[in-house]
């Protein structure tokens, strides 16, 4: 995960993490308006990685999306990203 997001999820667990009292929307919009800039910002360097250094974003990114919603460990990643709507 880059160093970046890294920092910025530490900074905002306590509102996206699974204790939060927020609701499923309202951390959504924090991630798209907060960590999703700092992908798309990234997306120019990542774009020509390796396979398995995009494995390592979208691992991070899945891990993200199981922490907004609370997901079980049974819950695929594909479920999450269209449940959510995020490509």
């Amino acid at each position: 995960m880059s160093r970046k997001i890294e920092l910025k999820v530490k900074e905002l667990y306590w509102l996206l993490g699974r204790k939060s009292q927020l609701s499923i929307e309202n951390k959504l919009l924090m991630y798209k308006t907060i960590i999703k800039p700092i992908w798309t910002y990234d997306i120019e360097i990542w774009g020509c990685a390796s396979k398995s250094s995009q494995a390592i974003l979208q691992k991070a990114q899945s891990k993200i999306q199981r922490m907004i919603t609370n997901a079980s460990w049974y819950v695929s990643n594909l479920t999450l990203h269209e449940d959510l709507q995020i490509p």
